[in-house]
C-alpha cells in the first residue's frame, strides 16, 4: 500500500525508507533494553509490521523475554497472520493490537489505503475480536491483547458525522475495546496539494471533538487519541536541562542500522528538524490528553 498520508511519502526528494532491520539488531536492542527495565516493544515501520520477514522470531523473543508487543497494523493480516493460528499468536503476544482506519466506506478506504479491500478489512477485524473473546474465556489468568481502532481523521473522512457514528456503532457491536481518534499530521515538507486535499481546519477539528464527546458519552467503547489533547505546561517548555522532562524520555526508537533516537516527533524524525514544528513548544505529542470518555 502507498497511503497518501504516510510520513515517508510526504518527504519530497528524499530516500523513501531505511530498509529492513536485521534480526541481529533487533535481538541486541531488546537485550540491551531489558537491562534498563524494558516494558514493551512497539514495531513501528512506516509500513506494515506483519510484513517484516522476522516477525515470528520477534514475537518469540518477546514472549521468552516476558515483554509484550504493542502492535499497529493496517488490518490486511498478510500470510500466516490471517489464519486463526496466526491471529491467536498475536493475541497471546501483544498487549494491544491497533488496527488502522482512514476511511469507513469502500470509496474512502480504497483512496486512503490503496490496494486494500474494505470488506476484507472489516471481516479481519471482526474475526480478530471474536478470537480475542474466545481466548479470554479459555486462558484464565493468561493476558490476552486488547483490540483498538486507530482512526486517522482527514478532510475527506472526518466532516462526515455519519461515518464517525457508524464507526462507533460498529466498534461497539463487535466488541472493540478502544478507539484512538487522531487528526492527520503533515510534515513541513508535505506537498501543498496534499495538505489542501486532506488537512482539517481548526474549526473542523473542534467540531469533530464536540461531536465525539457527545457520541462517546453513550458508547461503551473507550475514546482516546490526539483529537482530545489539550496544551499542557510541559508543552511550553524546551527540552534539555532545567526543563520539564519530556514524557517520551523513557522511550527508545531504534533504527535499522542500530542507531537510537529519543524523540518521536515526526517533524524531527522524517521532516525538517529546524522547522518550528520540530520544537517542543509546538509538539503535539507533548500535550496532555483530556479525560478518557
Amino acid at each position: 500500500m502507498h497511503c497518501p498520508l504516510c510520513f515517508l511519502g510526504q518527504r519530497q526528494g528524499r530516500n523513501f525508507g531505511l530498509g529492513e532491520m536485521p534480526f541481529a539488531t533487533v535481538r541486541a536492542a531488546i537485550g540491551n533494553a531489558l537491562k534498563e527495565g524494558l516494558r514493551e516493544v512497539i514495531p513501528s515501520t512506516m509500513g506494515e509490521p506483519l510484513l517484516y520477514s522476522h516477525f515470528s522470531e520477534l514475537l518469540e523473543l518477546c514472549m521468552v523475554s516476558g515483554v509484550p508487543v504493542n502492535l499497529t497494523t493496517n488490518g490486511s493480516f498478510p500470510g500466516t497472520w490471517g489464519t486463526e493460528l496466526g491471529m491467536r499468536s498475536l493475541l497471546r503476544a501483544c498487549s494491544d493490537i491497533k488496527v488502522s482506519c482512514m476511511g469507513f466506506s469502500e470509496e474512502s478506504f480504497s483512496e486512503m489505503m490503496p490496494g486494500g479491500n474494505f470488506s476484507r478489512w472489516k471481516s479481519n477485524v471482526e474475526r480478530l475480536v471474536s478470537l480475542a473473546r474466545t481466548e479470554r474465556s479459555a486462558s484464565g489468568a493468561q493476558p490476552v491483547s486488547t483490540i483498538s481502532l486507530q482512526v486517522t481523521l482527514h478532510k475527506k473522512f472526518a466532516p462526515d458525522a455519519g461515518a464517525v457514528h457508524s464507526i462507533l456503532h460498529w466498534a461497539q457491536s463487535i466488541g472493540i475495546d478502544r478507539i484512538k481518534w487522531n487528526p492527520a499530521v503533515f510534515l513541513s515538507s508535505a506537498p501543498d496539494e496534499l495538505v489542501r486535499q486532506y488537512a482539517l481546519e481548526p474549526g473542523e477539528i473542534q467540531a469533530l471533538k464536540s461531536q465525539l464527546v457527545q457520541f462517546a458519552k453513550s458508547s461503551k467503547v473507550r475514546c482516546e487519541g490526539s483529537l482530545f489533547f489539550e496544551p499542557s505546561l510541559a508543552a511550553q517548555e524546551p527540552c534539555g536541562e532545567d526543563s520539564i522532562p519530556c514524557p517520551f524520555d523513557d522511550e527508545l526508537w531504534v533504527l535499522p542500522d542500530g542507531s537510537v533516537q529519543h524523540c518521536p516527533n515526526p517533524e524531527r524524525r522524517y521532516g525538517n528538524p529546524a522547522s518550528p514544528a520540530a520544537r517542543c513548544s509546538q509538539c503535539l505529542m507533548r500535550c496532555a490528553p483530556r479525560s478518557k470518555f
